[in-house]
């Protein structure tokens, strides 16, 4: 809805702002190594990022971590997801792009 932004970070983990404010108004931990990419699913209830060979999509009212897609073999530094909300790509260090089917 415009109102909030996610980035990633160096510390592990995703931040959530409020743009109107500029405050960061939640932090979502659980990434055991630098955060490199994010993307908003369409109805900007979850996020989905990337990391060391893994993926986590996060309920970004909760702040939990909802699914660890794992599969890559180094970094995962791209992440998108498809306009339909139920798939997610990633691009990695290893040379790879995968497909990721978010719904089951």
């Amino acid at each position: 809805d415009g109102r909030r932004v996610v980035s990633a970070s160096g510390d592990k983990t995703l931040k959530v702002w409020d743009v109107a404010t500029g405050e960061c108004v939640a932090t979502l931990e659980g990434h055991s190594l630098d955060v490199y990419g994010v993307a908003v699913f369409p109805d900007g209830r979850r996020v989905v990022s990337g990391s060391w060979k893994e993926l986590k999509v996060w309920d970004v009212e909760t702040g939990k971590c909802v699914a660890t897609l794992e599969g890559h073999s180094l970094d995962v530094y791209g992440v998108a997801v498809f306009p339909d909300g139920r798939r997610v790509v990633s691009g990695s260090e290893d040379e790879t792009l995968k497909v990721w089917d978010v719904e089951t």
